[in-house]
């Protein structure tokens, strides 16, 4: 079963992050099975600049948000802030290193650190102590579990909805679970892996509908890619990148949306049959 939220972060004090233009900077992670996005917000008002090492231009950050994900059991939402706190300093410590280093080095003395539980912080690195918060802009707000007997049209329509705003806020990884789910409630099932999506499709959809029915396949085996073990090395998505998430979940969405209506008016023709 999938968890997931989005944090609000606020740093006391800014952090630099290498970037050619003011605009959003997004990176990902993995760590020990939770799933991390990471999206930074440079303040371009406050000037940028070329630190003595070289390397290019740097902006200073001081809000960013984190959607943190996994596929877990009931009582892992109880962890998640403190998962999406851990992600968020292993972060700012690659940040800073990523300021006095070129790439390669950064990434050397990152996970030296951490390969060490008891290792001194990195010269010149600093404690930075972020502050979250839950977003709170959506209906279904942080879903974290949702049961058998809770699949209804209004959690379908709900997630659809909350999908729709994280898609536009690029939010892409809790796009993705909210997408799914929304699958998951219109067909009354659990779908632990992609093999088992065209099941519950079922095959007049999928011969009717089978371009939508393939993009949901897709949609699904990019949740289940969310599973990949990582060591907690952020990596950053390139603008072309982060158009090529935006424009699948966008088609994503459409195939969701029309597997729901048609569900929706099948299960209306039979009620008004019997």
């Amino acid at each position: 079963m999938w968890l997931y939220s989005t944090y609000e972060v606020t740093l006391p004090c800014p952090v630099l992050v290498r970037s050619e233009s003011g605009d959003a900077v997004v990176w990902q992670a993995n760590l020990k099975g939770w799933d991390a996005e990471v999206t930074l917000t440079p303040s371009a008002g406050l000037g940028r600049i070329r630190p003595p090492t070289g390397g290019g231009w740097f902006y200073p950050v001081s809000q960013l948000e984190i959607t943190v994900a996994r596929d877990g059991e009931l009582g892992d939402e109880m962890v998640h802030e403190a998962a999406a706190l851990a992600l968020v300093e292993r972060l700012l410590v690659f940040l800073q290193l990523r300021l006095r280093h070129s790439l390669l080095e950064a990434v050397e003395r990152y996970e030296q650190y951490y390969a060490y539980p008891d290792a001194e912080m990195p010269a010149g690195v600093r404690v930075i102590e972020p502050v979250l918060g839950l977003v709170g802009d959506y209906e279904q707000q942080n879903l974290h579990d949702y049961m058998c007997e809770m699949f209804s049209k209004a959690l379908c329509q709900g997630l659809l909805h909350d999908a729709a705003i994280s898609i536009g806020r690029g939010r892409s990884r809790r796009a993705c679970l909210e997408l799914t789910m929304a699958c998951e409630t219109v067909m009354g099932m659990r779908l632990d892996s992609a093999s088992l999506v065209d099941a519950g499709m079922g095959t007049v959809f999928m011969n009717r509908h089978s371009e939508e029915a393939r993009e949901i396949v897709r949609l699904f085996q990019a949740r289940d890619a969310m599973r990949q073990p990582g060591s907690g090395l952020f990596k950053f998505v390139f603008a072309a990148k982060r158009q090529e998430i935006e424009n699948n979940l966008t088609r994503w969405q459409g195939a969701v949306e029309c597997l729901v209506n048609w569900l929706g008016a099948m299960n209306k023709g039979l009620q008004e049959a019997l």
